[in-house]
């Protein structure tokens, strides 16, 4: 029963972050061979209009890129921090400076921006986090690396892992009411 309260719940973030229209990718880099860069693309076909956010646009921001989410007007309904440990809390900082709902922590096959602070201290502000993988294992269709690595990271373990964290948070906050 906890497995399927785990998963509901995990999907549940995963469907209203896939079906956003409007989000911003924190940590893209502006090189066309960056891994954010794709991701970027792939949410664009599907009609979902992305904002690139990294601190090094400033001075260099246009339409479809800031330096920060506070420069982003109108507002993004998600983001998804897509960056390495070192930068993960200026990203936290800059979701809660706008009040972002919804973070996607990124962190599929090396250490990422899913780490403990992050998560606790984004609920600790009452918001919404998937705390870890990576939105291409479950935007349709899948490609075949994402699809490899979903059957790899299921092997190993670490998606059962991120969904049980999402239901741990459920029961803590429930426990503090």
């Amino acid at each position: 029963m906890a497995e399927i309260m785990n998963r509901d719940r995990y999907n549940q973030l995963i469907q209203e972050f896939l079906g956003k229209r409007r989000i911003a990718i924190w940590g893209v880099e502006d090189s066309k061979g960056d891994p954010g860069q794709w991701i970027a693309r792939r949410f664009r076909k599907r009609g979902i209009e992305v904002i690139e956010v990294n601190p090094k646009f400033a001075g260099n921001e246009s339409l479809g890129r800031a330096s920060s989410l506070t420069h982003v007007d109108p507002p993004v309904e998600a983001v998804l921090v897509y960056v390495d440990r070192p930068q993960t809390m200026e990203a936290i900082e800059d979701c809660l400076a706008v009040q972002i709902p919804l973070v996607w922590l990124h962190d599929a096959l090396s250490p990422g921006a899913a780490t403990p602070e992050a998560i606790d201290k984004l609920r600790a502000a009452g918001r919404a986090v998937i705390p870890g993988l990576c939105p291409m294992l479950y935007l349709k269709p899948v490609d075949p690396a994402h699809f490899c690595l979903k059957w790899l990271l299921r092997l190993t373990g670490k998606e059962r892992r991120t969904r049980q964290a999402v239901h741990r948070h459920r029961l803590e906050g429930r426990a503090r009411r």
